[in-house]
């Protein structure tokens, strides 16, 4: 199919494209004030033409896409990490489909992998998230082919940031030092993600009405997947959130020193003061305590998918991939053949 987009002097000295939309049939036009912008433009069109054929007219916005594409595939991992999803829907959502190419998507992700300082591997989840959606567009004509197709990222890298495990005698320890250094802000935080593997942010953003001392379940809202679950707590927790919450009013959990919700930068700050005055010889943060949990959960006899439902991972693959060497590392004598070396004394006597 022959296609063009022509320029015209109007008789105001601006320069006019026009082309015949191949899909509706109907003539476009459009003005530029210079000559050079109108040969930009003509250019864009017929390159977008070219690579895209037809799909390149259509007018199906990224938003409504994304709305029949969920109502298709409600199962669909493209909103298991809700931040980059909702992310992803403020950048694109308003463009046209055929306007989206591989060079927008890796800028968008590059800005994602810069701005939260994540992994490749990280990277790598959230390419896959939302690769299946422009498959679709793929499979149903909206795009040639799937413009997440040439962006690369590592699955398989070590971890940006070491795992740092502590054991119960040191976890134990960096909660009596900060019973001392802070009871009312640090104490009661770190004490809660130690008891339950939470993160950071779950706790931070723990309502009131997310505790239930009836039935010993706390409920956990704001998680990084999107999805809420609950989990129970120990008897000495729930006796320290009663107690916390017994204190003051307000409608959040842990509260900073001056009686308000407790913020990210606020913590940090505390956590850095801490360790300046009771050093241990691990460097910690946050997240050490939830592989601390999982690592000492483990190590007590529990089980994977108890452990995936705790952490709230969606697929149990997660919870082997960071946690099944932790596991395999804490068992005791791993080789079958031990007994059969070892003692050929005994062997020889049988």
């Amino acid at each position: 199919m022959n296609f063009e987009v022509k320029i015209y002097k109007t008789g105001t000295g601006q320069f006019q494209t026009k082309f015949m939309d191949p899909k509706t049939g109907t003539r476009k036009r459009k003005r530029f004030l210079t000559l050079k912008d109108a040969k930009l433009y003509k250019l864009e069109i017929e390159s977008r033409f070219q690579n895209k054929g037809l799909a390149a007219f259509n007018d199906l916005r990224v938003s409504q896409a994304m709305q029949t594409y969920l109502e298709r595939f409600p199962n669909s991992i493209i909103r298991d990490r809700k931040n980059h999803f909702t992310g992803f829907i403020d950048k694109f959502g308003s463009h046209r489909v055929a306007e989206i190419n591989t060079n927008d998507l890796q800028e968008w992700l590059d800005g994602r992998m810069k701005q939260g300082n994540l992994s490749e591997k990280t990277m790598f989840g959230i390419r896959s998230q939302f690769y299946g959606f422009f498959d679709s567009l793929v499979n149903e004509n909206y795009l040639k082919t799937n413009p997440l197709v040439k962006i690369k990222y590592k699955r398989n890298v070590p971890p940006k940031r070491p795992r740092v495990v502590m054991s119960v005698e040191e976890v134990l320890e960096v909660l009596k030092n900060a019973k001392k250094f802070s009871p009312a802000v640090l104490y009661p935080y770190l004490y809660a993600v130690a008891h339950t593997g939470a993160r950071r942010g779950e706790i931070l953003k723990l309502r009131r009405e997310d505790v239930d001392f009836k039935t010993g379940l706390m409920h956990l809202t704001e998680t990084k997947n999107g999805k809420e679950r609950f989990v129970r707590m120990a008897p000495s927790l729930m006796k320290l959130l009663e107690e916390q919450l017994a204190g003051h009013k307000l409608d959040c959990v842990i509260l900073n020193k001056e009686g308000g919700k407790l913020l990210c930068h606020e913590l940090a700050n505390t956590i850095d003061k801490f360790k300046a005055y009771f050093p241990i010889d691990k460097d910690w943060g946050c997240h050490a305590f939830r592989h601390s949990f999982a690592y000492n959960f483990l190590k007590r006899g529990g089980q994977m998918y108890q452990l995936q439902a705790i952490l709230g991972h969606r697929n149990i693959e997660t919870t082997v991939d960071l946690y099944g060497q932790l596991q395999a590392q804490d068992i005791e004598n791993p080789s079958p053949y031990e007994l059969e070396f070892d003692q050929p004394n005994e062997r020889k006597s049988q």
